[in-house]
């Protein structure tokens, strides 16, 4: 359960067909391929758990800053941004690793590899617009709000839909790729 080479997703070797010497982003490629999605599975096991932290936080807290105490609600909102940096450090990861495996693969859903395969380039792909979707979202939200004042609100949906679905795909592939390991295994 070490790499993907198993699941018919990427082999830890280079498949370009251009030699090129060991780079920085042969060793980023091999190494996440290995070890990437134990990574990211664990970010997304912390940040839902601050998010299940702060709901509670953030719901009270807005109750008592009504009276005029806002310490909770300022912790809350400090869970918030943490586990939003979690977030963006977790679609960042899964973008340079999306990068990087277009430029040694190929773009997804073109191999003839089978069932295993077409899982993989599945929720690979899913990972990849979900994280796109994030950043995209969170820097135009970001953007008008500091330009215009307003955000949209399906714009802000959209963005909390992002950051629902991104660490709960991963778990998906992390459960999937144990669920396939164990299949192997016996």
């Amino acid at each position: 359960m070490t790499d993907d080479a198993s699941t018919g997703g990427p082999s830890s070797e280079v498949d370009r067909s251009t030699s090129h010497p060991d780079t920085y982003s042969d060793r980023a490629y091999t190494w996440l391929s290995r070890n990437g999605l134990y990574v990211w599975a664990g970010i997304s096991v912390v940040a839902i758990a601050l998010a299940a932290l702060a709901v509670p936080l953030l719901a009270f807290g807005s109750l008592a800053a009504i009276g005029g105490e806002e310490s909770i609600l300022a912790g809350g909102t400090a869970i918030v941004l943490l586990c939003t940096v979690l977030l963006l450090g977790l679609a960042v990861g899964l973008l340079s690793y999306a990068y990087l495996e277009v430029d040694r693969r190929g773009i997804p859903f073109v191999r003839d590899g089978g069932a295993r395969t077409l899982a993989y380039d599945s929720i690979r792909t899913i990972e990849t617009v979900a994280a796109g979707t994030f950043i995209g979202g969170l820097l135009t939200v970001l953007g008008l709000a500091v330009s215009v004042g307003t955000v949209p609100t399906i714009l802000s949906v959209t963005v909390l839909a992002a950051a629902i679905g991104l660490p709960v795909t991963v778990l998906v592939h992390a459960v999937g790729r144990f669920m396939l390991f164990v299949a192997d295994t016996g």
